[in-house]
């Protein structure tokens, strides 16, 4: 009775030490910016190949598009990134972009996240810190 006892006292300090380790913020749970432009260089490729997005991107360097787009999503998800790009409403207003090109958009986002390995719960977090950006990135008809 007393191994039991023992036992069992040992298994809830173990759970009660598992509760109070602190959850590793999400940019640091995927790999940081290393992960984040990995993810942002393999949904550019497709982007840019997109007949129906492609056009979206004319001048727009690659590079520099796969950087802010790292930086950007860095400072959302609680990384130590400071996004230094233009709003989203100002890089856009020109470009016209209609719901169903940007969910086209993050279709290759998410495509690109499973490639690398990041799994369902991570992907979902991602993209609830990018959702907000959706109302400056389509068209308003301003």
């Amino acid at each position: 009775m007393k191994s039991f006892l023992i036992v069992i006292l040992t298994f809830f300090a173990l759970l009660s030490g598992c509760a109070t380790q602190p959850k590793q913020d999400l940019y640091s749970e995927i790999g940081g910016s290393a992960t984040l432009s990995k993810v942002f260089g393999l949904a550019i490729n497709r982007i840019y190949n997109d007949p129906v997005l492609g056009p979206h991107f004319e001048g727009v360097p690659k590079s520099h598009l796969r950087e802010m787009l790292t930086e950007q999503t860095c400072a959302l998800i609680g990384g130590p990134c400071e996004y230094t790009g233009k709003s989203m409403q100002e890089a856009h207003q020109e470009r016209d972009v209609t719901a169903a090109e940007f969910y086209r958009l993050v279709e290759h986002v998410q495509q690109a996240m499973r490639l690398i390995g990041l799994t369902y719960e991570q992907e979902n977090r991602i993209l609830a810190a990018l959702a907000p950006l959706k109302k400056d990135i389509i068209y308003q008809g301003i």
